[in-house]
């Protein structure tokens, strides 16, 4: 599977899944609530740091930066 997360994007899921982590820990987050949430955690969590997500490759989401040929002559000479 090809990267579709963006850096961005890796920056925010690594976030909210230390910030779900926290919650769980702290006790906010418990019974189902903590199960969803770990799972939702760990998946961010994975996503964000392979960058790879299959949610995006199933909706046809790319946030990646892909690299842009560029010329190696310079066009602003005119010649």
């Amino acid at each position: 599977m090809t990267r579709n997360v963006g850096p961005e994007d890796r920056i925010v899921r690594i976030i909210f899944a230390i910030g779900i982590a926290i919650l769980i820990f702290v006790g906010v987050l418990d019974g189902l609530g903590g199960v969803i949430g770990g799972i939702l955690a760990a998946y961010l969590l994975l996503s964000g740091l392979f960058t790879r997500c299959l949610i995006y490759k199933v909706a046809g989401i790319d946030t990646s930066v892909q690299e842009q040929s560029y010329s190696t002559t310079d066009d602003r000479s005119g010649l």
